[in-house]
């Protein structure tokens, strides 16, 4: 078994040398482009730590919660459902066909409908992003029960386990690295529609501090915003990997 410490040292020093050789492009094009709208990193950084905690950190903890509030609403709705899809034949032919139609759309454009349905407060951000993951994790969780053994059932059930047996210590241990898959795919495209979304009946968010500083021409602190949303997106997504580190086997 490898050993946990190890693991994440391994994985921050990978993270450490992602964002040298990130910063080191940056640079080179910042001193090529010679041009205010692409600021050199150090600027940047500098800005980062003036807006920190005030306000850059608000919008943070805003994005973040939107997006957390997001993976529990799509995992909550997309686990049961993808479970049912992946052990029930009838289910999965009379809603697969739909899913699989539904998939392919943009969900961006759907924005619009999610603020005529939801209004425009926190519940269609949310409810956008989180409409992003579910499709994301359904057809990932439906793959991973319909993989479960047959044998594996049959001596559940001879062993006198019953269905809620199964999917308790049969299906759902089968589908968990699934789910984690799907948020893993996922997080990037979930990031891009909230800050979409985040441009719009708010004045607090990533997405705003970043389109507001654009239309203020501060290229400094737009810069700053930007460098603000990827650390989530890397928080998020080394969560993931964490997670899965810690609950799937190997």
């Amino acid at each position: 078994m490898a050993d946990p410490g190890r693991s994440v040292l391994r994985r921050v020093g990978n993270l450490g040398s992602g964002a040298a050789v990130i910063v080191g492009v940056w640079w080179i094009l910042a001193l090529v482009v010679s041009n205010r709208v692409l600021p050199p990193p150090h600027v940047v950084f500098a800005r980062v730590f003036e807006l920190f905690p005030n306000p850059l950190l608000a919008h943070a903890q805003a994005s973040l919660a939107r997006v957390l509030k997001a993976v529990g609403l799509a995992t909550v709705c997309a686990l049961p459902l993808g479970i049912l899809l992946g052990r029930n034949r009838v289910a999965d032919s009379i809603l697969s066909p739909a899913a699989y139609l539904m998939y392919p759309v943009p969900k961006i454009a759907l924005l619009p409908i999610v603020f005529l349905l939801l209004g425009v407060g926190e519940e269609a951000r949310v409810g956008i992003v989180a409409l992003v993951l579910f499709f994301q994790m359904l057809f990932v969780v439906r793959d991973a029960a319909r993989a479960v053994p047959a044998s594996y059932v049959k001596v559940l059930a001879g062993l006198g386990g019953r269905p809620i047996h199964t999917v308790r210590y049969v299906v759902l241990p089968a589908v968990l690295p699934a789910i984690l898959t799907g948020l893993r795919i996922g997080i990037g495209t979930a990031l891009a529609v909230l800050f979409f979304a985040e441009t719009f009946f708010t004045r607090y968010g990533l997405g705003f501090f970043i389109i507001d500083s654009w239309s203020k021409v501060a290229y400094v602190d737009m810069m700053a915003g930007i460098v603000a949303l990827s650390i989530v997106g890397i928080a998020l997504f080394t969560i993931v990997d964490l997670l899965e580190s810690v609950f799937v086997r190997h």
